[in-house]
Order: structure tokens, then sequence, then C-alpha cells
């Protein structure tokens, strides 16, 4: 049996015969898990600090970030169980567990930011 994969190639070639690689190419914007629109973001699990392991879910819509939210909730193990929204660069824009350090549940702590930011 055969089986090569490379990601940088369009075409994989498996034993099974060639596949069409369904992967984003450089640059290209992912699309939302929910609307199939272009995402905004990617949501994911980490541990509670921001230099933890984070766990990718899913590329996301602003509209579909509290829905996300609410999704991925007890789906962690171990330390990696607080959700963090990442820009498309992949860098945290929010981290669930300072929302937790305030009070605030993980989905208050996301409209707590976006009225923040909306006040800059």
């Amino acid at each position: 049996m055969k089986s090569v994969r490379n990601t940088l190639n369009t075409l994989t070639e498996t034993y099974e015969g060639p596949l069409e690689n369904t992967l984003p190419s450089v640059g290209e914007v992912p699309l939302c898990s929910f609307s199939g629109k272009p995402a905004h973001f990617y949501i994911g699990l980490s541990g509670p600090g921001y230099n933890d392991e984070i766990r990718l879910m899913g590329a996301i819509c602003t509209e579909f970030v509290e829905t996300s939210i609410v999704n991925v909730l007890g789906q962690g193990v171990d330390e990696v169980q607080w959700p963090v929204i990442l820009d498309l660069k992949k860098n945290i824009y929010y981290h669930s567990h300072d929302a937790h350090l305030k009070g605030y549940s993980a989905t208050m702590g996301w409209k707590e930011l976006l009225s923040f930011k909306a006040k800059e």
C-alpha cells in the first residue's frame, strides 16, 4: 500500500487514488464552519495562559462567535479547556480565562470585549 500526503500539492495520492486537497492555500480566507461565508476568526481551546497550547476547533464569522463559544465549552481536556478566539493570523484576540477571573461567563466576557472595543 502506498500513502503519500503533501499539503503543498493540490492533489494527494493515496492507495485509493488521487484526492483533492481541501486545505486552504496560503493567504486564502477560511470559511465559517456555520455559514460557509468568509471567516473573521478561529475558535479554539487553550490552557489558562496566553502561552499555553491551543487546540483549534474551526473558523467562524463574527455573528457566530457566541454560538461557537457555547459549542466548545466542556470539550477540553485537563487544562486545555478555555475557549479562545484568534484572529486570522492565529493570534489570541479573546481568552475566556480572563473573563472567568473577572467573574464573567465566556460569552459575557466576549460581549464585554466587544463593548470595550466599540468605545475605542
